[in-house]
């Protein structure tokens, strides 16, 4: 879906209604003074500093399949006391910033996102059975049931959000074919149309991010190719084009699995171009050893209530059995483990704790990181 706003964006910057060098503010003055600027450019290539959605939220009350409305990014940046990184410093993926794209198109259209790109970009192209899910509920005919494979069992997943600008895209091999044609026909833009979409993206340090307007830019083999790839429910899709030699292909599945078949897939249509065959495994593969937790003297230092002002979040940290366990009433319990210096990982989920003390060398609070969402602060209290 990303690629999608990418083109809208370049289309719209082509036209001259819009600068992507614009700070965001200008169009969602809303949006908090985080001390630094945040271009549209950097939503584009990861790199605002921004909170990312998904992780946040899964910190507060969320689970993976709950509702994620479209209102909820600006919500969610509302409240973000300073940014995880200085915008263009770093590269970390993140849907909230696409959200916020589909905000400032309505913004500067003054049409509601998923009515401006079925009138500029879906009907010009004759993708008529492509469209996006905007509210909850939305009926979309012939849409293939989503499974995923769960202890031998294909279970159902659903699509509960209305998230738009980094997702939310439904459509149809026959129309993603006219999509991907549109690359070398330019029957919607021009040949500077796609030189917007695919300029790569760079940090602060000059280092490449290979990585465009909402797609991938890179040289395989000595051929420039782009392509990004889809995740929502139990829905799975990848897109790779090759512009120098016109040739492409669109990879969807109803089911995770899509690693293997895309690889035969690409080996079938661009091997004659392409190194598409997996490397040789050279002697037996080490087995991944997982590191051992360290011991710690006294448990106890760690124990108490701490709260996120920022989200509204709050985890209590106890000692069950001689182990710290770190809870939340809905989400459940972590049990934690100790790396040395006041930081702990977990034995059953991702990210990790590190603890703050306070003049006194009193522990005081912990800052969480959650995958793509980092520096979250919490502070202790009685």
């Amino acid at each position: 879906s990303k690629q999608f706003i990418g083109f809208a964006f370049a289309l719209l910057a082509e036209q001259g209604r819009i600068s992507l060098g614009d700070d965001i503010r200008t169009h969602l003055p809303s949006l908090p003074d985080l001390g630094a600027t945040i271009t549209i450019k950097n939503l584009f290539h990861h790199t605002s500093g921004l909170r990312e959605i998904y992780n946040t939220l899964y910190m507060v009350n969320r689970r993976p399949g709950d509702i994620i409305f479209q209102e909820d990014a600006q919500k969610l940046v509302s409240y973000q006391t300073k940014l995880q990184f200085q915008p263009g410093s770093q590269y970390l993926y993140n849907n909230t910033e696409y959200m916020l794209l589909a905000d400032i198109i309505e913004a500067v259209t003054g049409e509601q996102y998923h009515e401006w790109m079925t009138r500029n970009i879906f009907e010009p192209l004759g993708m008529m059975d492509t469209t996006i899910m905007h509210r909850q509920g939305q009926v979309i005919s012939r849409v293939a049931t989503s499974y995923v494979r769960e202890q031998g069992e294909f279970t159902q997943r659903y699509d509960n959000s209305t998230l738009q600008g980094g997702g939310g895209i439904y459509s149809t091999v026959e129309d993603m074919t006219r999509w991907i044609a549109n690359f070398s026909s330019h029957q919607v833009g021009t040949a500077q149309t796609f030189e917007i979409l695919t300029e790569s993206g760079f940090l602060n340090n000059g280092e490449s991010l290979d990585y465009g307007l909402g797609i991938g830019v890179e040289q395989r083999d000595g051929v420039e190719s782009w392509s990004h790839s889809g995740s929502s429910a139990g829905y799975r899709s990848m897109l790779v084009y090759l512009p120098e030699q016109e040739r492409g292909y669109i990879f969807m599945t109803n089911t995770p699995s899509l690693g293997a078949p895309a690889q035969t897939l690409t080996q079938a249509f661009l091997g004659d171009v392409l190194d598409t065959t997996a490397e040789e495994d050279e002697g037996e593969e080490e087995e991944e050893i997982a590191e051992a937790a360290l011991p710690l003297e006294d448990p106890t230092l760690y124990t108490g209530r701490y709260l996120s002002d920022e989200l509204e979040a709050f985890y209590r940290v106890q000692l069950d059995e001689g182990i710290l366990i770190l809870r939340h009433r809905w989400l459940g319990e972590f049990p934690m483990e100790y790396r040395g210096e006041d930081e702990f990982s977990f034995s059953n989920r991702d990210g990790s704790l590190s603890f703050v003390r306070d003049d006194s060398n009193e522990i005081s609070g912990f800052v969480f990181d959650n995958g793509r969402t980092i520096g979250v602060e919490f502070h202790r209290f009685e």
